[in-house]
């Protein structure tokens, strides 16, 4: 929904930045984040038992506590705050535009109410069961989200061929499958109704 909202001429382009903010945020990060947990000395790598009893959070700051003293749980403080508060505004925005998709322009302010009581509901609860409440959630927002992306696969395979063809291959001989530039989409527009004339 974020990426849509965009004015770039191109979707693919705009589909390539949301694969790389995917790739870099779980594949990167994620994976720093497990490399600094297993090589902190919080886990045992001959058995693989957790010789720390934290979890979460907890066992991320303590790992890089464990490794850079009070910078590492400085930063991880500092990260989890960006991480919370970015993620807050990016949940608030889909919430924002399902809500207004659903139930009309004029009942936004309803769900923003509710969205902040949900706030300060999940600031009171427990860790563990925040993050579990959370994981579910986002669990059930993948499948729809997942029956999106099946069912558009083979729409967005021909849209990024054609752009690799006309914008990396640089074949000239390509027209453009789908530009938001007006001056294509109106050449565009033009071949559809002669196409249909004939």
């Amino acid at each position: 929904m974020v990426h849509s909202a965009s004015n770039v001429k191109e979707p693919v382009r705009q589909g390539m930045w949301g694969i790389f903010e995917v790739f870099a945020d779980t594949i990167v990060i994620c994976t720093l984040t497990a490399l600094v947990v297993l090589t902190s000395g919080l886990v045992d790598l001959d058995t693989g038992y957790m010789i720390s009893t934290s979890n979460n959070v907890v066992l991320v700051s303590e790992a890089f506590s464990n490794v850079f003293g009070f910078a590492g749980a400085a930063f991880v403080a500092v990260a989890v705050l960006l991480f919370a508060f970015s993620t807050v505004l990016g949940w608030s925005y889909y919430g924002a535009r399902a809500w207004q998709y659903l139930f009309g322009e004029r009942s936004a302010i309803l769900y923003k109410i509710l969205f902040v009581g949900v706030i300060a509901l999940g600031a009171l609860l427990t860790s563990s069961l925040a993050w579990d409440i959370s994981d579910t959630f986002n669990g059930l927002m993948m499948i729809p989200n997942l029956i999106g992306v099946v069912a558009l696969s083979g729409t967005v395979m021909k849209i990024t061929k054609n752009y690799v063809d006309r914008k990396l291959k640089n074949r000239k001989d390509v027209e453009p499958m789908l530009s938001f530039d007006p001056g294509i989409q109106r050449e565009q527009m033009e071949k559809m109704k002669q196409d249909s004339e004939l």
